[in-house]
């Protein structure tokens, strides 16, 4: 199903646009499709941004580890705290 995107873009850009449909006899909705792969192909980007961010947050440790070393931490600081 295609969606809908809008966007503005400069006259020489729209004229240009215009031009390649005419000349070409293709729609405007390919030029434009053709023009966003190729150039996300000459950046190299991977299809799902969020693939390279979603690391970032997992700790080095497990969970569990996690848990009981942040709580004895806090534990060690209440204790500090009650003499």
């Amino acid at each position: 199903m295609d969606r809908v995107f809008s966007t503005r873009i400069d006259e020489s850009t729209a004229e240009l646009l215009d031009r390649l449909a005419r000349t070409q006899r293709i729609p405007k909705k390919r030029i434009v499709e053709d023009a966003i792969r190729l150039y996300g192909e000459t950046l190299q980007c991977e299809p799902d941004p969020f693939d390279r961010s979603f690391g970032a947050w997992r700790p080095p440790e497990p969970a569990p580890e996690l848990h009981e070393r942040m709580r004895a931490t806090f534990e060690q600081s209440m204790q500090r705290r009650r003499r």
